[in-house]
This record gives structure tokens, C-alpha cells and sequence, in this order.
């Protein structure tokens, strides 16, 4: 279907069908690409977002669940409200009118590493455990 799409649009000869790809070779396919786009409908912690931005590549998601989290500047990419094509295309047209910087992209990334990460989970658990004005513990 989508083959039969890129050739009724005229673009086939510009578009390159890889199917899977070995999870050792993500880094050169997502070093390599303008944007990601992740058109989900429910994610969670989309790590496919920061895998992308860790390769110096922007990013376009839905705004939904974990996005805003992962995507909280308009630097390292852009949230759509709506998971629809148009809002994903505009997104897309808008990042590449206006390149991101990737050395910053891939910087933003490395902010989520698992150390800053468990620290932000103690904090949440401290705070749920002994919330304000409650005995506190070390």
C-alpha cells in the first residue's frame, strides 16, 4: 500500500524501504535522518525519542502520556496535538525550515541519563512517602 502511494505521488525513487533493522545499526539510521516522527496514540517513556535526540536527531511526537516529559524543548523538537497528518507534516516542514542544532539536541539527550533519572525517582518516592510537614528521612 505504501509502495503503491510513493509511486502514485512520484516519489518513489526517493524513498528507501529497509524493513527491520538490526538494533546495532539504529544508531547509523537515526544519526542519519533529518527528524524522527513517533505518531503513537499511548506511550509510556518513548525511548525511541531520546535514542533519536541522543544521535543529534530532532524529533516530532504526538503529545500524549510521556512525550511532554521527554520533549520539553522546542530546541530538541516539536509536540502535535492532534495524531494527525497534516499537524505531523506541518511539524515536520516547521523543523526542517528551522534546523535544530544537533550538538545541543544530542546534549539535551544525555540529560536523561540514569543517574539525574534515579535521583528524580527518589525524590518522587521521598515525596510520596513523607509528603510536606510529614517526618522526613534521609
Amino acid at each position: 500500500q505504501f509502495r503503491a502511494q510513493a509511486q502514485a505521488l512520484g516519489i518513489a525513487d526517493a524513498v528507501r524501504w529497509v524493513g527491520q533493522v538490526p538494533h546495532a545499526d539504529l544508531k547509523q539510521w537515526s544519526s542519519a535522518a533529518d527528524v524522527l516522527v513517533l505518531a503513537s496514540s499511548r506511550e509510556g517513556w518513548p525511548n525511541v525519542l531520546l535514542e533519536a535526540m541522543a544521535c543529534g536527531t530532532p524529533v516530532v511526537a504526538t503529545r500524549i502520556w510521556g512525550t511532554p516529559e521527554v520533549v520539553a524543548d522546542a530546541r530538541v523538537g516539536l509536540l502535535v496535538e492532534r495524531r494527525e497528518s497534516d499537524s505531523l507534516a506541518d511539524a515536520v516542514l516547521q523543523l526542517l525550515a528551522t534546523p535544530r542544532d544537533r550538538a545541543q539536541v544530542r546534549q539535551y539527550a544525555e540529560g536523561f541519563g540514569w543517574e539525574g533519572t534515579s535521583r528524580a525517582q527518589l525524590a518522587l518516592f521521598r515525596h510520596l512517602a513523607w509528603p510536606e510537614g510529614a517526618l522526613r528521612h534521609a
